[in-house]
């Protein structure tokens, strides 16, 4: 049997203590969750004000959403290709790579002013 998947968002206090976690299907628009997220702790002055037109000049932006997903098919490529120098099909062993399941445990996002939000993908 496949093993099956979801997402684990986990909110950080400053002192590295885990304040919430919670768990989502990877069906989920996960930059969307992780922005309701955030506004549930900011006060209504803090989520209008950054998206006033007249703050574009010094915008603040509260969620400050790093997906680093991209940059781990990078790696997995590079590191394919490096495994692999005399290959004869190098732009297949690129591809294949970066299709390759990013491995489990791996923060895929960061959020929050603070990033302390991070979002890792578990086994069920």
């Amino acid at each position: 049997m496949a093993k099956r998947t979801e997402y684990l968002v986990t909110q950080y206090a400053s002192d590295g203590s885990i304040l919430r976690q919670v768990r989502a299907p990877k069906s989920i628009n996960l930059r969307l969750m992780l922005e309701r997220l955030i506004c549930q702790g900011l006060d209504d002055d803090s989520v209008t004000g950054c998206c006033l037109r007249s703050n574009s000049q010094r915008f603040y932006d509260p969620f400050q959403i790093i997906d680093m997903r991209e940059e781990h098919r990078r790696e997995q490529a590079r590191d394919a290709l490096k495994a692999d120098p005399d290959t004869k099909d190098p732009i297949g062993v690129h591809n294949r790579a970066r299709d390759a399941q990013i491995p489990l445990g791996k923060t895929l996002m960061m959020a929050g002013a603070k990033h302390d939000y991070l979002v890792k993908e578990v086994e069920v």
